[in-house]
């Protein structure tokens, strides 16, 4: 029977524990390859001697004739069990081999359970590199809201285009940044015809990685939304693709390609999340804003890491009641934990994970669907999300511990709700306006919209102390 994927780790640690015991494993690393091959880089021989002498299995194609690759018994063994999963030339590394302390002592290293077994895991990616990023504290100015979810249709950006109208109705200044690049739109629900500005995010990050986009240039990839009055706040937009790319169309896919890609610099390799979040920085300064609103790419794409972890923003995770929006977290949530488990190993703070807010998206009248809705997110969080309660109350300071009642309708678990109208089904305010009266979105949104005025309040609170 193969190996597969999820099976691989597990199989891999079963051997090394047999073979060395639980401390060799806790001491080791794991390198998962960007294939997701295996190879175990061990602090220490293990302490059980080998039954076999080392054995030379092949040579290296294109290095000295004399270069040969030996295995050991452990070795041997990983291979045999691991298959096409084992990196055959290099099953195990020990301390004293080639490259041996640069992984065992890597700030990349997540600490990862398997089973009962603790052990340290390098995750090389080509694809998902952004979602092993260290996630930012919401702690910039002005406060940030990021409008994500893992499916579209539940009425993330018609949330967001509502809230924008609403703040600059009572007269705050809002700028809008839409990160959706593979699906965009939010341009065309603010903006109206002519108000488009002649570029865009996905402009911004191809022209940035080729000559830099001077001060001088950066008016023109904000517009102005027909929102903004001189009784009320400004609305400013960032779209996706601006007027240059609907008069070229056909660049539009060879652009975005471009866009997601690493920049290289004098001081090194930036990321698509350092690209995006210096462009926010960058054109959050050009005006007095008192909120950044964000769109981010649906599911759990690359292009959605830095929007959900990497922005210093509260994140408003979006969902229907329905199984896959409770599964589709529970992936996400299970690696943010990951996350959470490496920044407390080296001694930071995780407190990033308050800032993660569900959002029970076009909710139905059906008690018992929503208090089930309820109860499978406070278990998402608490699962994932929370501090483990100590397995020994003896001592132990349980005051510092991040967690939350259920009953608690303060805590992150505590979903926002906004209930399903048929109205909001063809929202196309640039075609009618009339859609982003209060009259048409205050009975759904009103609830919604407080609980956005009392997390920014608290977020420029946090900023001032």
């Amino acid at each position: 029977m193969p190996v597969f994927f999820d099976d691989a780790l597990p199989t891999l640690i079963e051997i090394l524990e047999e073979c060395g015991g639980k401390s060799f494993v806790e001491r080791g690393t794991v390198l998962r390859d960007a294939t997701g091959r295996l190879s175990f880089f061990a602090a220490d021989r293990p302490p059980v001697p080998e039954q076999a002498d080392v054995e030379a299995i092949s040579s290296i194609e294109g290095s000295p004739a004399d270069h040969v690759v030996h295995l050991d018994a452990l070795g041997r063994r990983i291979v045999d069990r691991l298959g096409a999963y084992a990196r055959e030339d290099r099953p195990v590394v020990y301390p004293t081999d080639d490259g041996a302390s640069s992984v065992l002592t890597s700030s990349e290293r997540i600490p990862v359970r398997v089973g009962d077994q603790f052990c340290y895991l390098v995750d090389r990616r080509i694809v998902g590199a952004g979602w092993l990023a260290q996630p930012v504290a919401a702690t910039t100015s002005p406060p940030r809201l990021v409008f994500a979810s893992l499916k579209g249709g539940v009425g993330r950006s018609t949330a967001l285009t509502v809230s924008a109208a609403d703040l600059a109705r009572r007269g705050r200044n809002v700028l809008v940044i839409d990160l959706d690049l593979e699906a965009p739109g939010l341009g065309h629900l603010l903006l109206e015809d002519g108000r488009l500005p002649d570029y865009g995010v996905v402009d911004f990050l191809v022209e940035n990685g080729i000559g830099g986009v001077g001060d001088d240039l950066l008016r023109r990839f904000v517009g102005t939304s027909q929102l903004t009055s001189s009784s009320g706040g400004v609305v400013d937009v960032m779209p996706a693709l601006g007027r240059k790319s609907g008069a070229a169309p056909e660049n539009v896919l060879a652009k975005l390609s471009r866009a997601m890609i690493e920049d290289v610099t004098e001081t090194g390799m930036v990321s698509v999340g350092g690209q995006i979040s210096a462009m926010i920085d960058r054109i959050a300064a050009m005006g007095s804003y008192d909120a950044v609103l964000i769109d981010s790419r649906a599911g759990l794409s690359e292009l959605a890491a830095p929007a959900v972890i990497g922005l210093g923003a509260t994140v408003l995770l979006f969902g229907t009641a329905q199984t896959q929006t409770i599964e589709g977290y529970r992936a996400l949530f299970a690696s943010l934990q990951l996350l959470a488990q490496r920044d407390e190993v080296q001694g930071r703070s995780a407190e990033w994970r308050l800032a993660l807010r569900p959002v029970y998206a076009k909710a139905g009248l059906n008690a018992e669907t929503a208090d089930r809705f309820r109860d499978e997110i406070y278990e998402l969080y608490s699962e994932y999300l929370y501090d483990a309660e100590p397995e020994d109350d003896a001592g132990a300071d349980v005051t510092s511990l991040l967690r939350f009642t259920q009953q608690d309708g303060s805590a992150p678990h505590a979903p926002l709700m906004i209930p399903f109208n048929a109205a909001f089904v063809d929202f196309d305010p640039s075609r009618q306006p009339t859609q982003l009266t209060t009259a048409f979105y205050e009975q759904s949104f009103r609830p919604f919209l407080d609980a956005i005025d009392s997390i920014l309040e608290a977020a420029a609170a946090e900023i001032i102390n």
